[in-house]
């Protein structure tokens, strides 16, 4: 499934969680890992609702990053009018509009345990490039110092692919 060098898009929450078990920098050497500039900002807010082991320095982290996008005001307009119904916090929001430019011939995955965005990329016929923290850190044998929550699990994810598949 995965290879090295192989592109991931990422959200604020996986950031977080990699971070709270230690296997970031691993996984970071890895993968070609992708964001955008609203999920950095993301990770430097709401601090004192963290655990310390999720406080995470800008510097390093932007430099672990193979891409960072600068979503623009008129993209997110744009999303808003083609996806009224669509609700996603700020970083996912971002993170799709991201998506939708890249190649759709290209191998990339998004890993992002926010169910709108799961829902999301269900609608936008993504199912196939959902990934999950636990299955990325499992394929490189990334050691980490606790396990992972419930959401970044690839049980989790699958239970909540075959759902949608499902129309539960």
């Amino acid at each position: 499934m995965f290879r090295k060098d192989q592109i991931v898009l990422v959200d604020t929450n996986v950031l977080i969680e990699a971070h709270r078990v230690s296997c970031w920098n691993t996984l970071s050497s890895y993968f070609k890992f992708s964001t955008v500039e609203t999920v950095i900002e993301e990770t430097q807010t709401g601090f004192q609702n963290r655990e310390p082991g999720q406080t995470i320095d800008l510097s390093p982290l932007r430099a672990s990053f193979h891409h960072i996008e600068k979503v623009t005001d008129l993209a997110r307009a744009q999303f808003a009018l083609d996806n009224p119904e669509v609700l996603l916090d700020p970083g996912e929001r971002d993170l799709v509009i991201y998506a939708h430019s890249l190649d759709p011939k290209s191998t990339w995955f998004l890993n992002s345990p926010d169910m709108a965005a799961i829902r999301y990329g269900h609608q936008s016929n993504w199912l196939d490039r959902l990934v999950s923290l636990e299955a990325m850190a499992k394929h490189i044998s990334a050691h980490t110092t606790t396990s992972f929550r419930d959401n970044f699990t690839e049980s989790w994810l699958s239970q909540k692919r075959t759902k949608l598949l499902l129309g539960i």
